[in-house]
């Protein structure tokens, strides 16, 4: 099992759940069974050609560096679209035969069926949210009574100048820093300042822009479904996270969300390395 900020969850199979697997594996007229070393890079494609039910093993063929055999490898193999990870050994039984001994648990891996990808601090995506004609405080960084039509809005975007200290800014919005996101939503910070914004903001929030990596996305609504604080890391500054839902949200935007949160989401191999830590 998973910790709780983890895109993927495994769930351990019972002895009979893997035998069962394990002769599905073998039966398969197509499968894409991998092994590697823990913390390597290089993966080696196999073909599962048997399996010996008493002892659980594997027999393989495929070519594998010669160094890896008698050792503990991982292993990840495919069945309908489900993927099970294990840790096994790779073996010769004779001079011909290579397997893979599977005496240790079998994983079934299963990502979050709305899958969160943690931003900060490794990622630099930002939300810029339209800001209500209010008075500014005297410590803003924006002017928040500044009037801009809509559709002038996206163009305006890419005309973005660079304030001094390297913030960008876009007139009437004010730029938050993300720290997760889905395609469904995302999740930001803000101080004390800001937070008082929150409480003038309507339920929807109107259109907003995502800056993610640079790629610029426009999402046309959403709505903030939890306002939160919590202290930063010198326990000292008083930091607040707010949530928002994204809204009319339609295919191609849907698309577009999951292809940018995909391209950075880690492999199922690297999720399997951590949690066996």
């Amino acid at each position: 099992m998973a910790a709780s900020e983890q895109n993927v969850f495994f769930n351990k199979l019972t002895s009979a759940e893997k035998q069962s697997k394990l002769s599905q594996l073998a039966s398969a007229s197509k499968t894409n069974l991998v092994i590697w070393q823990k913390g390597k890079a290089q993966k080696y494609s196999l073909a599962a050609i048997d399996y010996v039910r008493s002892k659980d093993l594997i027999e393989i063929s495929g070519k594998v560096d010669e160094k890896m055999f008698e050792k503990e490898v991982l292993a990840s193999f495919e069945l309908s679209g489900l993927h099970f990870f294990g840790k096994c050994k790779l073996t010769k039984m004779d001079s011909k035969k290579s397997y893979l001994l599977f005496d240790n648990d079998l994983f079934k891996s299963e990502r979050r069926a709305n899958f969160r990808l943690l931003t900060y601090p490794h990622q630099d995506v930002y939300v810029h949210l339209k800001i209500p004609n209010i008075e500014s405080k005297d410590s803003n960084l924006v002017d928040l009574r500044t009037k801009i039509s809509q559709t002038n809005l996206f163009n305006n975007f890419l005309s973005i100048i660079e304030e001094e200290g390297g913030e960008k800014k876009l007139d009437g919005y004010l730029r938050f820093r993300v720290l997760d996101i889905s395609v469904t939503g995302t999740a930001i910070q803000f101080g004390e300042i800001e937070a008082e914004l929150f409480d003038d903001f309507k339920k929807e929030l109107g259109l907003m822009y995502l800056d993610f990596n640079g790629t610029v996305v426009e999402i046309p609504n959403g709505e903030v479904v939890y306002k939160r604080d919590f202290l930063a890391g010198d326990k000292q500054t008083k930091l607040y996270k707010a949530g928002m839902r994204f809204l009319n949200v339609n295919t191609n935007l849907d698309e577009k969300l999951s292809q940018l949160i995909n391209e950075k989401l880690r492999s199922l191999e690297s999720e399997f390395e951590d949690f066996l830590k």
